[in-house]
């Protein structure tokens, strides 16, 4: 597995960091190891995911496993936060389509930068 885990308490933010090729089971992976963080699980923390210098090769027909993943937790990623920072085209293109199905079918807030500036400050904001 090529990533990382760090837990930021002073922003209550759990930092995942993943480079090179990234594969469904990857992320599956990394999701087993968030569900075990009573950060995240029970603390309410929310998730900056940097995939710079990474890419997604996720097929199509795993999005829908994924979706049905991230269906089955909903009552923990209800209203939580997800900033992804990605700099690969086909993966921003494929995460911008995935953010607006994950939120409409669990309530999880993902939002798409290129820069960890901004994602950390979208992260950040109290509403």
């Amino acid at each position: 597995m090529n990533y990382s885990i760090q837990i930021d308490a002073d922003n209550r933010i759990i930092r995942y960091k993943h480079s090179g090729i990234i594969i469904a089971s990857d992320i599956e992976s990394a999701w087993n190891d968030f569900l075990k963080l009573p950060e995240f699980t029970e603390q309410g923390y929310n998730l900056l995911s940097d995939y710079r210098n990474g890419k997604f090769h996720i097929m199509v027909d795993e999005i829908s496993f994924i979706m049905e993943y991230m269906s089955a937790i909903e009552n923990i990623i209800r209203e939580k936060k997800q900033a992804l920072i990605v700099d690969d085209p086909y993966s921003v293109a494929a995460s911008m389509i995935f953010e607006k199905e994950v939120f409409d079918k669990t309530g999880f807030v993902i939002k798409v930068f290129s820069t960890k500036d901004s994602a950390l400050k979208w992260l950040l904001h109290k509403p």
